[in-house]
């Protein structure tokens, strides 16, 4: 019964996420900030599924709970990844600046 219900939430869990991952990638080819708030939340769900998982003997829940902390430290790395090119960009502008003067 709680297995069953488990299941279901997973498949919940990883339709929302995808379809929330590919609305901001599509839309602004970015995670905004405040959205990732939502994918912390989503990622805490992936660790209880994976206990859940670990608990039942479920390899569906195990996978699903590996997959959604996969995507999540992905989310974190793009997330770094851009803000490091950012900072990167405004250094150079800076530097570029600083020269003619």
């Amino acid at each position: 019964m709680i297995e069953q219900a488990m299941l279901i939430a997973l498949k919940a869990t990883l339709i929302f996420q995808t379809a929330l991952i590919f609305y901001f990638f599509g839309k602004d080819e970015k995670i905004p900030y405040s959205a990732r708030d939502m994918f912390f939340i989503l990622a805490n769900g992936g660790c209880l599924f994976l206990a859940g998982g670990l608990i039942f003997e479920n390899s569906f829940l195990i996978k699903g709970g590996i997959f959604i902390l996969i995507v999540k430290a992905l989310i974190d790395a793009h997330f770094i990844i851009s803000k490091y090119q950012r900072n990167k960009s405004v250094e150079k502008k800076e530097n570029k600046s600083d020269a003619k003067k």
